[in-house]
């Protein structure tokens, strides 16, 4: 069985059911943070990871003194940071603040309004200076600063409240000792 982590629950799933198969019987509760800050009204958030999460799960956003819960609609891919340098059309390499969530691959935004445009990500740079390199020559120059993230997850309804950056997200609701466990089993 995988340690659930710091936040992350494991729990039987249904509760009592005993396979005698810890991978079968026990799930690890859903976990990751927000990349970036959402603002209230958000129906989109970014997040570190999106793995274990699905369409039609509730999720907790925000443990401290702002939970909220919301159901998500799609999940796309992980990532946002910003960028480090400005950078030039033309260029494939971008300079950014982390290359945490980002994957070879993946489809990201870069950018907003006028300038915003999407690329793949051919490398994310673990060493060195962090920089995401794209298959393809960016179409405009991008700004120190601007946005660049995976597709995130989409809800289904706005947030009614803003959460800052790294607030934990938490698949169903948080543990529940003493209770039936309300865990989720990801759709194969």
């Amino acid at each position: 069985m995988t340690a659930p982590g710091a936040g992350r629950s494991a729990g039987r799933f249904p509760d009592g059911v005993d396979t005698g198969s810890n991978c079968s019987d026990f799930l690890v509760q859903a976990a990751t943070t927000l990349s970036t800050a959402s603002a209230a009204g958000a129906t989109n958030i970014k997040v570190a990871s999106a793995a274990d999460f699905d369409a039609g799960q509730t999720i907790m956003i925000d443990m401290g003194a702002n939970p909220e819960t919301a159901v998500i609609a799609t999940v796309g891919t992980a990532g946002a940071t910003a960028v480090g340098t400005a950078t030039d059309a033309g260029t494939t390499v971008i300079p950014v603040a982390s290359v945490e969530g980002f994957s070879a691959g993946q489809a990201i935004t870069i950018d907003s309004g006028a300038n915003v445009e999407t690329a793949v990500v051919a490398v994310a740079a673990r060493r060195g200076p962090a920089t995401i390199t794209v298959a393809a020559p960016l179409k405009f120059a991008h700004a120190t600063g601007v946005q660049v993230s995976g597709t995130g997850i989409t809800l289904t309804g706005a947030l009614v409240q803003a959460h800052a950056s790294g607030a934990q997200i938490a698949g169903s609701v948080p543990p529940t000792p003493g209770a039936p466990n309300q865990y989720y089993r990801k759709r194969h």
